[in-house]
């Protein structure tokens, strides 16, 4: 029996406007594969235009799907938690989900994607000695606090970590520090955190959803809905192979990468995942578990990639 009936890979977005009404790259996408009597069934990737529609328009699948009694993995493709030590510096608690509270009792997000990230970045660089360490922003942008470049950054010896556990073993995974420039993900962290806050308080599935691993340990979960950072990248050969004529990259990862949990988990293959990777000493599983998080499939990367060799989905 699969642990789930229902995938769901979203891909987030920092935009400070809306996106176009035309279907872009860059912008918020999810897909959708369930586990039926027949099979995996993969339906066509959705597009938001901003981070509240996308919020409701998940929290009424979410619900639809609990409703009509199927389980629900949800993966966000974005960092669930700081290096070590960030957390307890910025709230006093070594706890990601205390950093959640605190960002959003920062961020502002409007309902048009207008935002003040870099304000609560430029905050979040103060809390430390000499420049950074976040960084990355248009040259223009008046945000002294925030340098440019990664190197215009100072006293980096008393500095968090650049990288997490994860990021150290994830290919290609770039620092939760940079806010701009080509695969930066600073800035979705920063709206994205609260924003996974909001979801799980949403009335409609409050109660029902448990974030991996804060949540729920590196282990197996139970909890009807679970929410855990994916990292779409680790599928980036198969999404290029089954990238469709025509198709925005953002829609492929989303579908390839929903495609492939379910079908993992249609074979029962997918518990194995929840544990983390197996080379994770004791140690890093508690920072891990408290406040850095894990990308769900590291360290287990080739089942994924078997279960992407099966003719794919036309659903």
């Amino acid at each position: 029996m699969p642990l789930f009936q229902t995938h769901v890979v979203v891909d987030w977005s920092a935009r400070s406007r809306p996106s176009p009404e035309r279907e872009t790259r860059d912008a918020i996408w999810w897909a959708v594969a369930r586990i039926g009597r027949r099979g995996v069934r993969v339906r066509k990737p959705e597009y938001a235009r901003t981070r509240h529609q996308a919020l409701d328009r998940l929290a009424r699948l979410i619900a639809g799907e609990l409703d009509a009694g199927r389980r629900v993995l949800v993966g966000f493709d974005f960092p669930f938690g700081y290096p070590a030590g960030v957390a307890a510096h910025l709230t006093g608690e070594a706890s990601a989900l205390a950093l959640w509270d605190w960002l959003a009792a920062q961020i502002e997000d409007a309902p048009d994607n207008a935002n003040n990230r870099y304000e609560v970045a430029a905050a979040i660089n103060a809390a430390f000695p000499g420049i950074g360490p976040f960084w990355g922003r248009p040259a223009t942008w008046d945000y002294p606090a925030i340098p440019v470049r990664a190197s215009a950054r100072t006293c980096r010896d008393r500095h968090p970590p650049e990288r997490r556990i994860a990021d150290r073993h994830a290919k290609g995974a770039k620092t939760v520090w940079q806010l701009a420039y080509a695969g930066s993900v600073g800035s979705q962290m920063l709206l994205g955190l609260p924003a996974l806050k909001r979801l799980t308080r949403d009335p409609r599935i409050a109660g029902h959803a448990a974030i991996w691993p804060f949540e729920t340990g590196l282990r197996t979960p139970d909890a009807p809905a679970v929410i855990a950072e994916v990292y779409p990248s680790l599928l980036s050969d198969e999404v290029r192979a089954r990238q469709r004529a025509g198709e925005i990259l953002d829609s492929a990862q989303v579908r390839v990468n929903a495609e492939a949990f379910a079908r993992l988990d249609a074979g029962g293959g997918l518990a194995p995942l929840f544990a983390g990777a197996p080379f994770l000493t004791p140690a890093q599983r508690r920072i891990v578990e408290s406040e850095e998080a894990w990308i769900l499939g590291l360290g287990h990367e080739q089942v994924l990639k078997a279960a992407c060799r099966v003719p794919p989905c036309r659903g």
